[in-house]
């Protein structure tokens, strides 16, 4: 096995690891923050980092871009041309940061018109105070976004998950002593931002020592800006898009209910945020391969079966999420914070089943990108995402909170499995129809005998935290098992024993 990939694989576990850290230590933050905070202050809290990433949407795509040209310029040995673009992309991301700095500048001075019919005085101040911190978070995050990108294009995943864990973990050990000692909203911002702060310094050291990679002090010749712009106006999109599609809705359960039905919602979107990144791990980990595979002109039936090997990995574990939550999600919730809280099993069930397809064909993000095809996809997702904020306003009046999940999964179906496949099958020429062949046929099989055995257990273990486990680990063995033996192909499975193996 070559050194990339032990990388991936490595990457690939590794991320898995830091999901199922992150998954488990913020379900068991979320209602010890709510027990130190209120519902209310925790409402103010997502609603703050749902501002702070609107204003992250203004990077425009620019770490995805890195990774693509680095990628590329890496296949062929580039260096020169590494060196100019990672000098160019520097340059940008400090203009970039100074716009988004004054942009924000302005957002905090009319924070207290947008919310004055659903906020209180006192909740408005709190709000304002940290959206001021987080601003400076969003100005580390821009500015260091270029060293994740080199770092993902060079594909030192260990180091790259390995300190995301120990950066995670102090973290939240940090918020947690603050919050003990009687801190509140603005302690975890302040926590957020420093830690923030730290990690961008970790990975600009381990790049100055470890990448043969230059930095020089250069503004980009009009080329580069036209190609590194070009590209990465349509990746901006596709952020934008989502950032509507997962962010907007706080703002309008925000401005159209009150800070209470907010914190039920965030605890809703959390568990959805959760969905995506179990996909993204694997997808991910692949992108570099998938640019680099298109560049070198691969065959597109070498193509399709990589992406449909990545389809089938991604649905063994989304698979396994999803009838889970489907079956022992109320349960979940009632146990965790409480039966007030009953209404975000909707707020997460209702898009998570369009989800779930969404994210199984997510490499074919990468295709677009590498075949600079993507610009199509964006425009097409905006007009979809538009209409799902148009959507949500109408239905969280008629509906409240579960009106903007109706919205985003309305959203989601029309927009990426309806208009973008017919656009990837027609124009891309990537056979959607046999890779959704390849979905039903090995992967549907699976999900429906554990969806059986979860609600058989349902019915019979106790409504504990201990009948809980013992029917999702249940659950999990037989799906874990069937997945294995139905789900993947030979050739998969004998990857997964040389990983189990380390061969």
């Amino acid at each position: 096995m070559t050194n990339l990939s032990h990388e991936r694989r490595n990457g690939v576990l590794l991320s898995y690891c830091s999901i199922a850290l992150r998954n488990i230590v913020a379900l068991l933050l979320i209602p010890f923050i709510i027990n130190r905070l209120g519902i209310s202050d925790y409402g103010i809290y997502s609603l703050v980092s749902a501002l702070a990433g609107y204003l992250i949407v203004l990077e425009f795509g620019l770490a995805n871009t890195t990774i693509r040209f680095l990628s590329v310029y890496k296949a062929s040995n580039d260096k020169v041309k590494e060196s100019e673009f990672i000098s160019s992309i520097v340059v940008i991301y400090g203009a970039l940061t100074l716009f988004v700095v004054g942009v924000g500048a302005i957002v905090w001075f009319k924070l207290p018109d947008i919310f004055h019919l659903s906020m209180t005085t006192s909740e408005i101040a709190l709000l304002q105070s940290a959206f001021l911190v987080l601003l400076i978070n969003v100005a580390i995050t821009l500015m260091s976004n270029s060293l994740t990108g080199i770092i993902s294009a060079y594909q030192c995943f260990r180091f790259q998950k390995t300190t995301e864990i120990a950066v995670f973990i102090a973290r939240c050990i940090t918020v947690v002593v603050c919050l003990q000692a009687g801190f509140g909203v603005l302690a975890i911002v302040v926590i957020d931002t420093l830690t923030n702060l730290v990690h961008s310094l970790i990975r600009y050291v381990y790049i100055k020592r470890n990448i043969d990679i230059k930095f020089h002090a250069k503004l980009p010749d009009k080329a580069t800006m036209k190609e590194i712009f070009v590209y990465s106006f349509f990746i901006a999109l596709n952020v934008i898009v989502n950032q509507i599609n997962w962010r907007v809705d706080n703002l309008i359960v925000g401005t159209l209910t009150n800070s209470k039905m907010l914190g039920i919602f965030n605890v809703g979107s959390q568990l959805v945020f959760s969905f995506i990144a179990f996909a993204s791990a694997i997808s991910n980990i692949f992108t570099p391969k998938i640019v680099q595979m298109v560049k070198q002109n691969v065959s597109s039936t070498v193509l399709m079966a990589q992406l449909c090997t990545i389809g089938r990995y991604q649905m063994v574990v989304l698979g396994y999420i999803f009838v889970v939550f489907a079956i022992f999600g109320e349960l979940f919730i009632h146990l965790f914070v409480g039966a007030e809280f009953s209404q975000a099993y909707w707020v997460a069930f209702i898009p998570m089943l369009p989800f779930m397809f969404v994210l199984a064909q997510t490499s074919t993000n990468a295709v677009l990108q590498a075949l600079n095809k993507h610009k199509v996809r964006s425009l097409l997702l905006l007009v979809t995402a538009l209409g799902n904020i148009a959507i949500s306003i109408l239905l969280v009046k008629q509906m409240g909170m579960v009106g903007a999940a109706v919205g985003t999964a309305v959203a989601l179906f029309i927009g990426e499995l309806i208009l973008v496949n017919i656009y990837l099958y027609r124009v891309v020429k990537l056979n959607m129809l046999y890779f959704y062949r390849n979905l039903i046929r090995y992967s549907f099989p699976v999900i429906f005998i554990s969806a059986w055995i979860a609600y058989m257990l349902s019915n019979h273990v106790a409504q504990t935290w201990f009948g809980l486990i013992l029917g999702c680990l249940m659950t999990g063995i037989i799906h874990f098992m069937c997945s294995y033996f139905i789900s993947l192909l030979p050739a998969e499975r004998n990857e997964i024993n040389r990983i189990v193996i380390r061969k």
